[in-house]
């Protein structure tokens, strides 16, 4: 970043001294000549800073990205999940529940970590049916709670 600000300043200082030349300027036919010397003023003073760049000053600080994209992935096995859960439970005919789920995906084997799942249900539906159900239909063992009054 040290580079971008450095090259700016250079311009900036160069464009400054080129107007102020560019007032000075004899007229007549030496004007043009001092037109195109400011000209080649302005185009060295763009390229020259590059003389001294370095690779190393466009480095970007450290960022830990595969902890932000299995967080990623971790949020998107848990809907995952709550959304196969949902959609059963809807087409058996249950309503009135809540799915949250809490798993892991292990990138480096591909395998799912299922730690909790809980469904939780209003006080007029079957717990163990509900329990049963999604046993049956995905394989996944559920907490059921009861909520309501």
């Amino acid at each position: 970043m040290e580079f971008v600000k450095q090259w700016t300043m250079c311009v900036c200082a160069s464009l400054i001294i080129a107007v102020i030349f560019s007032i000075l300027t004899p007229k007549g036919s030496m004007k043009t000549f001092f037109k195109m010397l400011l000209s080649v003023f302005i185009f060295i003073s763009f390229i020259l800073p590059f003389t001294d760049f370095k690779a190393s000053d466009f480095e970007l600080p450290d960022t830990d990205i595969s902890e932000m994209l299995n967080v990623d992935r971790n949020s998107s096995v848990e809907t995952m999940i709550n959304s196969e859960i949902s959609t059963l439970l809807k087409s058996k005919g249950i309503s009135g529940f809540t799915v949250t789920s809490s798993a892991n995906y292990d990138a480096a084997s591909g395998e799912i970590d299922v730690r909790d799942i809980q469904i939780s249900v209003s006080d007029d539906e079957n717990m163990k049916n509900i329990e049963k159900l999604v046993f049956d239909n995905l394989g996944l063992k559920v907490r059921v709670i009861r909520v309501g009054s």
